[in-house]
């Protein structure tokens, strides 16, 4: 109590409330008062200055200590509130607890009245505090689900990709409500365009990256068709966004991604990859063919120099099947804390490879959450698998 207490007091008796003042100068409170003890005077008070304390004796002519609280509360006043009794019951006990009296103090035991003021007022401010946390923590949510609206808004519709191949699957659980990881497609007469993409972090800020990664994108696909070109024109323009070729003010996030190209008319497939593989499942094989992509993200600092990304073509037969994935499905570990890995990952695809592709997604799903065993997810999951019809 390092300030001056202003303290409403509520006793009808000028001597009780003279011992209550004289004791509470003589225990070095710092405060200043002001005194009512019927029912009108006590609401214009409430009414008429902030107080920082109640204290209030139970028994009043034609008024109650315990009714002064409830006005009190009635009046969304949220003041710390001490009842001063002369007897107490096990009766009134009960009502004060069920009331919600901050503390009581029995008038043959002021004593205990400067540790129960400092136990009221901190109780109340811990209160306030939480009030405030709450208040805080629920605009913040609602803040990141009205972003969460305008990330879906961002991504391509999941019916564009069925569409154009039926037997396909999108399995996409971010982490958190907001997902660092990004799908996208781009339809252009017989050419169909895939990416799956992994930024930098999740929620938040893997979100604002994912954004700026679906709009780059979309820019790059319009001045060329060509996969690997479109890496170098994306990893261009994320540099110019984030100020990358300066040492100065720059950011080095960026994206891992895979892109495909499929001409539905050749069965030919084009890929280009940052840091990510595609694999293959050929009709009745039992290996994962494994293309990786060029050893080097999208943005970063490079200081001016443009990397190229290799260009792989694969031409595909009639029930092959391929996956473009991010890190978040092999990364996750499991009830025993181990990680699923690349090589059980790909052979859990490979025991699967009898079922349609909707039968693969509901399979992986239920994999990957019984796989956690009640751990928390710790990435971003995103998988796409399109089979050749």
């Amino acid at each position: 109590m390092n300030s001056q207490l202003n303290i409403l007091l509520v006793e009808d008796s000028e001597t009780d409330a003279d011992l209550l003042i004289r004791f509470l100068k003589k225990e070095n409170i710092d405060f200043r008062y002001s005194r009512v003890w019927d029912k009108g005077t006590f609401i214009s008070a409430l009414k008429e200055d902030n107080h920082d304390l109640i204290i209030s004796d139970q028994s009043l002519p034609m008024f109650s200590g315990m009714e002064a609280f409830r006005i009190s509360k009635n009046e969304n006043k949220s003041i710390p509130f001490i009842l001063v009794t002369g007897t107490v019951s096990e009766k009134l006990l009960t009502e004060f607890a069920k009331e919600g009296i901050d503390d009581y103090i029995l008038k043959e035991n002021l004593l205990r009245l400067p540790s129960a003021i400092k136990h009221v007022l901190i109780k109340k401010k811990n209160e306030q505090l939480h009030e405030k946390l709450e208040i805080a923590h629920k605009d913040i949510n609602d803040s990141i689900n009205y972003a969460k609206k305008i990330q879906n808004a961002m991504l391509p519709d999941t019916a564009l990709l069925r569409d154009s191949f039926r037997e396909s699957f999108i399995l996409f659980k971010p982490k958190d409500i907001l997902s660092g990881d990004f799908y996208w497609f781009k339809k252009e007469v017989n050419e169909f365009f895939i990416a799956v993409a992994d930024c930098t972090g999740h929620g938040i800020p893997g979100a604002l990256m994912s954004m700026i990664g679906i709009e780059k994108l979309n820019n790059a696909v319009l001045k060329t068709k060509e996969p690997s070109e479109i890496l170098k024109q994306l990893n261009k323009s994320i540099e110019i966004a984030l100020c990358q070729s300066t040492l100065y003010e720059h950011s080095q996030d960026g994206m891992d991604i895979a892109l495909c190209s499929i001409d539905k008319e050749s069965s030919i497939l084009k890929f280009t990859g940052a840091n990510r593989p595609l694999w293959i499942i050929r009709k009745g094989q039992t290996e994962v063919e494994e293309i990786k992509g060029t050893k080097k993200a999208i943005g970063g600092l490079t200081m001016g120099i443009s990397p190229n990304f290799d260009s792989h073509e694969i031409k595909l037969q009639q029930g092959d099947t391929f996956y473009i994935f991010s890190d978040g499905f092999t990364d996750q570990f499991g009830g025993e804390q181990k990680k699923l890995t690349t090589k059980g990952f790909k052979q859990l695809l490979l025991d699967i490879q009898d079922r349609t592709m909707s039968q693969q997604e509901k399979h992986l799903n239920n994999f990957i959450e019984n796989w956690k065993a009640g751990t928390e997810q710790i990435d971003d999951i995103l998988v796409i698998g399109v089979k050749q019809e």
